[in-house]
């Protein structure tokens, strides 16, 4: 995983600006540093190693890339890369499955140079085209460059994990992993965008729309590809990127049948195994980040089977806790214990300390780009940790609980469409998962609703009633949903924390075999018997603790900010809301309260101030 950035003008371009937006980026890739350019660029003397394409092109332009050697460590690996005198790419990302697909290639005849993944795009870009997409197992971002026919190929992964902001107006085109460093050339003028900021505050954040929180930066959409002249760049018009892929979920309502639950079970178990396996491939440290919940578990198991049949590892995790009186309400460290001496692995733990928050918060709001939901101090924390034991990719959970409705609020979508029968029966089993009865009630009585009165008018009285959730969507088309939007606040998050420390972060779930597979199993498989993710849970039984793997608390990296904003970071907190010029703003003033008693509302102030002060003043 890296950092690249990209200038397309009809005017010369000065390579100290490309290198300015490069340098914003060395986080993405302290291993080192690469442009190309084209005949029209200005001191190409005084950047660092620079490959100059002497052919006349339609447009100026400049590719730039800082690298985190994570595949070929020699410079063989570094980018921009070029193939067969014809191609070159900047790439962001891991294609995991790049030795199949090299495999694969060599066989049509094919040769590298390297042992990296960039060089297998390169290739596969080759020999199939733009379907070389639906080829790739992996995360990515990148652009690939046709010297010979002078035309771009950008494309973004299936699930927005790897991160694509762009900027066009008439004659120039702009592209980088991140805002901060379109935001160094002089042509940018740099200004919030209102609108995006409004729907934070009231809504939370918004990583998979369009926009972003800078006016006209956006994000290039995911899942797609753009694939046109250089020169049509320079007209915003003729930017239209296209899907190449989606998600079919199975809408079906037939009961749990046994003998289709162990198939569904096995099936699951090997797709993970292999999805952690492919995820293994590096030619640095691999480690695993551990919650103590069933997902990071199920992962380090899997870590542990494939290390089993090769050298001795040893296997490392790493995990927040809070065990400072006041914050054991977050604390998961027993869980994490148990796993780690049951699995035999090594435990590294870390507690945020609240004296640091201020400051590490600052930071964190910079490498993000824009604000979010919460302070993040878990992950935070846990990615400073890893980087002090000088790991480069570690292993996460992340994905789960939207492909196996782990979270309470799918209970309310099931309970809404099951059989009403089936939804009275099955209600006392599931109110023993804790927190789950306000969801279930709300499902039983709009099941209820429903037989009475039909869905038109059930929904049309929720609505009235200040309810604006669609619950008579299936529940499998509800995680379809999270997929692509809440999740992608989450990728967004996990790739900015991790990558802030030159750390690569990778998510077995996220594996497209295993979602498509997910998406295709009957919810009643999912929630089942009284439990959230009981496909899961069936699978691991054999593996994992029942401590861990039936727990029916829902923790997920708690933060307690509760604990700390309504104590000793409490002034800190109200001062730096209540002084905020950005928040006095007339724009805001008839908007928000900035007294609001909500901590969820208070915090998205907070991080919307000090995003301000840290871009703007």
């Amino acid at each position: 995983m890296c950092g690249i950035a990209g200038i397309i003008s009809n005017r010369p371009i000065d390579m100290l600006v490309a290198k300015n937006m490069n340098d914003t980026l060395i986080h993405r890739g302290p291993d080192g540093e690469g442009y190309l350019c084209s005949s029209g660029t200005l001191n190409t003397a005084n950047v660092g190693h620079t490959i100059k394409l002497n052919k006349k092109y339609n447009t100026n332009f400049v590719f730039t890339h800082r690298r985190l050697a994570i595949h070929d460590l020699s410079d063989a690996g570094r980018q921009p890369m070029s193939y067969l005198d014809k191609y070159w790419l900047v790439f962001n990302g891991e294609i995991y499955n790049f030795l199949e697909l090299r495999t694969e290639l060599k066989q049509r005849g094919y040769v590298f140079h390297s042992q990296t993944d960039s060089e297998v795009i390169l290739a596969a870009y080759d020999f199939w085209g733009v379907d070389c997409l639906n080829k790739f197992n992996g995360e990515w971002a990148f652009a690939l460059f046709d010297s010979v026919r002078d035309t771009i190929f950008i494309s973004r992964d299936r699930f927005g994990i790897k991160p694509l902001y762009y900027f066009s107006c008439p004659d120039l085109f702009l592209f980088a992993s991140e805002i901060k460093a379109i935001l160094q050339h002089p042509s940018v003028r740099k200004k919030p965008n209102y609108t995006y900021l409004q729907r934070y505050l009231t809504d939370g954040p918004n990583e998979y729309a369009h926009e972003t929180a800078f006016e006209n930066i956006f994000h290039f959409d995911f899942s797609s590809y753009l694939l046109l002249p250089m020169h049509d760049l320079l007209h915003p018009e003729k930017i239209r990127s296209r899907k190449f892929w989606s998600l079919d979920p199975n809408f079906s309502m037939e009961k749990l049948d046994e003998m289709k639950l162990i198939n569904y079970s096995e099936t699951y178990y090997a797709l993970l195994e292999d999805a952690v396996k492919v995820r293994l491939r590096a030619d640095v440290s691999v480690a695993a980040n551990l919650s103590g919940g069933l997902d990071s578990s199920s992962v380090l198991h899997c870590i542990k089977q494939n290390h089993q049949s090769s050298v001795d590892h040893s296997i490392q995790t790493f995990s927040s806790v809070y065990q400072t009186p006041g914050t054991h309400y977050c604390d998961e460290s027993a869980m994490i214990k148990e796993i780690a001496h049951h699995l035999n692995v090594t435990s590294h733990t870390i507690e945020p300390s609240v004296n640091e928050i201020p400051d590490e918060h600052r930071k964190m709001i910079y490498y993000l780009d824009s604000p979010p939901e919460s302070t993040l101090m878990s992950s935070w924390y846990t990615a400073k940790l890893v980087n002090s034991a000088n790991i480069r990719v570690t292993l996460s959970g992340e994905g789960a609980d939207e492909q196996l409705a782990g979270y309470l609020r799918y209970l309310a979508y099931y309970f809404s469409n099951i059989n009403l029968r089936d939804s009275i029966k099955s209600y006392p089993f599931f109110k023993g998962i804790v927190g789950a009865r306000s969801y279930l009630q709300v499902g039983l009585i709009t099941n209820i609703l429903k037989k009475l009165f039909g869905e038109k008018l059930t929904q049309f009285l929720y609505h009235r009633a200040g309810r604006n959730e669609k619950l008579f969507t299936p529940a499998n088309e509800k995680l379809k949903q999270d997929i692509f939007s809440l999740l992608v606040n989450l990728h967004h998050v996990d790739e900015r924390v991790f990558m802030a420390f030159s750390i690569e972060q990778r998510a077995p779930f996220m594996d497209h075999r295993l979602v498509e597979f997910l998406a295709s199993v009957p919810i009643a498989y999912k929630l089942a018997k009284g439990n959230t993710k009981y496909l899961a849970r069936h699978a691991f039984d054999a593996f994992l603790p029942a401590s861990i793997n039936w727990n029916k608390q829902k923790l997920g990296w708690p933060i307690p900010e509760s604990f700390w904003f309504k104590g000793q970071l409490k002034q800190w907190m109200d001062d730096t809301i209540e002084t905020s010029v950005f928040l006095n703003k007339d724009f805001f003033k008839s908007k928000i309260n900035l007294h609001t008693k909500s901590l969820t509302k208070k915090i998205r102030l907070l991080n919307m101030a000090v995003w301000y002060d840290v871009f703007f003043k």
